[in-house]
């Protein structure tokens, strides 16, 4: 065996090498010696035979195979190419995919993907995938790779994000007149909402935006110094936000300089101050320029063109001329807009005399004065102001004493006497001319009548939640400071732990906490002084929930299956409008109630789908938009035909029965009239010549057979009143064809233990002796406390000849059965009172026959 070396043209400095002009098909093995100055090393063990030819082998799998976006529909990938090709380059990619809950691969690229990233499309919404690439070469498709994580197809969020390339600027900066171009584009889902804005003012007029979901651009054409200034991109979505700031320098020349002051001013001298302009025209401010001109010509005439500081002391000056003056700045690019004075100035010592001296008030002793400041300080600081008083018709005026402020209160004053009054104004050079008051005055007590100053209450009206605090707060004035009382209606008021009146010199406060609807109404402020008395009224208004409708709710038009609910509407609506009415039921023997209809908008409803003989109470609530009103109740009724039931026809007769009123109209029923209509009439004919009083039923004789007739009942009480008919029983034809009622619970035996624990009544009874035709299917077993005049049904489909009924200790009841068939409940039979004492026991058996 012979080692070959291999020659390179350069040392071989890395440990890897590819070696050429190799022979295909031969084996070759390989091993590898270190050299250094001292010479080369020894060989390294021989590598394993390796026959040189073309590989045919696949490549490795894709490696960081992941999801970088998806939407409800799509989902992108992007993956990193094999770390081994398979010796062969590599042609394309094949995308695979399946459902999470699913083991089928389905290839989802028609052609290979050439690039490292794909987007899968029309996908499930909200559906969880698992993606797999492969790569592909001249021998094949080769190893898969996996996502690690299911991927779910939602809209990914992602807060706004600027790209910043190489070519973005952040500072730009051009000549006056050229176009400002700010660009930036941005990524982020939702796609972000863009806004401009400049850091230091409004864009001017040549600013035209335009966004789209991508970027955003901002030109300026024909731009000037104003232009500059710092301008804000601001990206906005749900997720996030971002802003970036972009620099703009216009070079132009510099805009003015600052407002202008003077100081040190003497006899035809002065000194000008001035501050730096704001805009400086992106160069440096190289001098100021300096004008004057007198107030009298139009003409300016040049002070300084070389000023480079902000100050310049002005000489020769004509004394006593007012003078304009104006400064101008001045960069590489010229002179910028000048600043001018709005009023003259006049070179002089002293200051100018206080403007405007008023007399503000006067007291018995006292005179309290104001004026405002000289148009000059004579060129030094105003130090302070002196006031001088003399009475009138002296000649003397005396020194009443110095102040700094704008004001002062003159004391020791006589009561009664007429004063005169003058102000001077001193700085560094002495006293200015005096200042007179435009009157002379009388220093007494002057006497203002009371008034109140409701302005800022709107058309003198508060409205406020109840339960809230309201705040009434007034100023006030008069001379002597007015009694203040507050009264609401003709209620004085006073502090209480809700209501608190606090009252100063100028004000009054009323203050009322957790508010009541009654503390709305006229409040009124009454201010009395010496000159009279006056009356302010303010409307408060406190709106909440409704109070309950107004009751008792009448139930008319009972029948078997429906009612009519009508009931008053609120005597307190709670400051606003009523905007429904809430009805509800409650069976008897549940404490739970129904709802019947809840956007009632009138005081009346039909109510509907009752049951038959069930027992019912009703309740209504009043809303508001502020809430719901407690509820009234309506006594309880039972759903079945008060009155006039036919229950026997024969060819000649009908009998009929009915129930007492549930509402006797305070005093004892003394009796009832029926009344009948044949068909095709309207004329209703008494039958009875005198009232039943004993039963609530009654045989009418003498019809005939065939004909159809309709009965109603009245009612009678002590009081002589009468009520209204009942409803009708509905057309009946005579025929011998069928007998409804049966003769109904021949007797009712009681049996009750009374115990401490168990409140009991064991309540025994024996059939019928008619059942009327039909066999009874059961019955109804009822009970009403001696002091109400509604029944409660306890059992009401009793199966057998016995029942259990609780018991209130020391409560009387009256029972009453009713047996019941295919054609409807018998009339019932009436217990005598009974009551619930401990330890106790009866036997009682009662007995009646109809």
């Amino acid at each position: 065996m012979r080692w070959m070396k291999i020659l390179s043209k350069k040392p071989i400095t890395e440990p890897t090498y590819t070696v050429t002009n190799l022979t295909e098909g031969c084996l070759y093995e390989f091993h590898v010696m270190a050299t250094n100055d001292a010479g080369i090393g020894p060989a390294s063990n021989a590598s394993a035979l390796i026959k040189c030819s073309t590989p045919t082998s696949t490549p490795s799998a894709p490696t960081v195979l992941k999801a970088t976006d998806s939407t409800k529909t799509s989902v992108s990938l992007e993956w990193t190419t094999p770390v081994f090709s398979g010796g062969m380059e590599i042609t394309g990619y094949i995308i695979e995919m399946c459902k999470v809950n699913s083991q089928e691969w389905q290839k989802i690229n028609v052609e290979n993907c050439t690039k490292t990233k794909y987007t899968a499309t029309g996908l499930d919404s909200n559906e969880e995938y698992k993606f797999r690439v492969c790569a592909v070469n001249g021998v094949g498709k080769g190893e898969a790779c996996e996502i690690l994580e299911p991927v779910r197809t939602v809209d990914r969020l992602a807060s706004p994000e600027i790209d910043i390339d190489a070519s973005f600027k952040q500072t730009h900066i051009v000549r006056n007149g050229g176009t400002v171009r700010l660009y930036a584009a941005f990524k982020g889902k939702p796609p972000p909402v863009a806004t401009w804005t400049k850091a230091d003012g409004d864009f001017s007029v040549m600013v035209d935006i335009n966004t789209t979901e991508d970027y955003s651009t901002l030109i300026i054409e024909n731009s000037n110094r104003y232009d500059s200034g710092k301008y804000i991109l601001s990206l906005e979505n749900s997720s996030g936000s971002q802003s970036i700031t972009f620099n703009v320098k216009v070079l132009d020349t510099p805009g003015p300089p600052g407002p202008i002051k003077f100081t040190d001013v003497t006899k035809g001298a002065l000194t000008l101050m001035w501050n730096a302009p704001v805009n400086d025209g992106g160069a440096h401010i190289q001098n100021y320029i300096v004008e004057k001109r007198e107030a009298s010509r139009r003409t300016w005439q040049e002070v300084s063109s070389k000023c480079t500081h902000e100050t310049l002391r002005v000489t020769e000056l004509l004394e006593g001329m007012p003078y304009f003056f104006r400064v101008l700045a001045e960069n590489q690019f010229g002179r910028g807009e000048a600043y001018e004075m709005s009023d003259p100035v006049i070179a002089t010592a002293e200051p100018a005399p206080p403007k405007t001296l008023n007399i503000v008030d006067t007291t018995n002793s006292t005179a309290t004065l104001a004026w405002l400041k000289p148009e000059h300080d004579g060129g030094s600081r105003i130090t302070g102001y002196m006031v001088e008083t003399k009475v009138k018709g002296s000649e003397k005026w005396v020194a009443s004493g110095h102040t700094k402020n704008l004001s002062m209160v003159l004391e020791g004053l006589q009561e009664n006497m007429e004063y005169e009054f003058r102000v001077k104004a001193k700085n560094d050079a002495g006293y200015s001319k005096p200042r007179d008051a435009s009157s002379s005055v009388i220093i007494k007590e002057p006497h203002i009548e009371p008034t109140a100053d409701l302005s800022g209450i709107t058309n003198q009206l508060i409205t406020c939640k109840s339960g809230s605090t309201f705040t009434v707060d007034v100023p006030i004035s008069g001379r002597p400071a007015p009694k203040v009382t507050w009264k609401l209606e003709e209620m004085r008021l006073k502090d209480t732990e809700r209501v608190s009146i606090k009252t100063s010199k100028n004000r009054t406060t009323l203050s009322v906490k957790d508010c009541m609807r009654g503390d709305g109404g006229k409040y009124f402020l009454i201010l009395e002084n010496i000159t009279g008395s006056k009356t302010f009224t303010i409307t408060v208004n406190v709106i909440g929930r409704p109070s309950a409708p107004s009751g008792p709710i009448q139930v008319s038009s009972i029948s078997s299956e429906s009612c009519v609910l009508t009931w008053e509407a609120p005597e307190d609506d709670g400051g606003t409008e009523i905007t429904n009415y809430i009805v509800e039921k409650r069976e008897s023997g549940s404490g739970a109630w129904q709802l019947v209809n809840s956007s009632v908008r009138h005081t009346t409803i039909r109510v509907t789908h009752l049951t038959k003989y069930m027992h019912y109470t009703f309740r209504v609530s009043a809303e508001n938009r502020f809430g719901v009103s407690k509820p009234s109740e309506s006594e309880t009724i039972v759903a079945e035909h008060p009155f006039g039931e036919f229950i026997s026809v024969t060819a000649n007769t009908i009998s009929i029965c009915w129930e007492e009123p549930y509402n006797d109209g305070g005093s004892k029923v003394t009796g009832y009239w029926i009344e009948k209509k044949e068909r095709n009439t309207i004329l209703w004919v008494r039958d009875n010549k005198i009232p039943c009083f004993e039963y609530t039923n009654f045989t009418v004789t003498g019809l005939g057979e065939g004909e159809v007739y309709e009965f109603h009942v009245i009612a009678k009480n002590a009081n002589g009143i009468y009520s209204m008919p009942s409803e009708s029983t509905g057309p009946v034809t005579c025929r011998a064809e069928y007998c409804k009622i049966f003769y109904f619970i021949t007797c009712i035996d009681f049996n009750y233990n009374w115990q401490l624990v168990n409140n009991v009544l064991f309540l025994l009874f024996l059939k019928p002796l008619e059942d009327g035709g039909d066999p009874v299917s059961h019955y109804i077993v009822e009970r009403r406390d001696t002091n109400r005049l509604n029944w409660v049904t306890m059992e009401a489909e009793c199966k057998t000849l016995s029942c259990v009924i609780a018991m209130i200790k020391n409560s009387e009841y009256i029972f009453r059965v009713r047996g019941v068939n295919k054609y409807g409940p018998g009339v019932p039979l009436q217990s005598e009172p009974v009551v619930a004492r401990n330890t106790f026991s009866k036997h009682d058996t009662i007995c009646n026959y109809i």
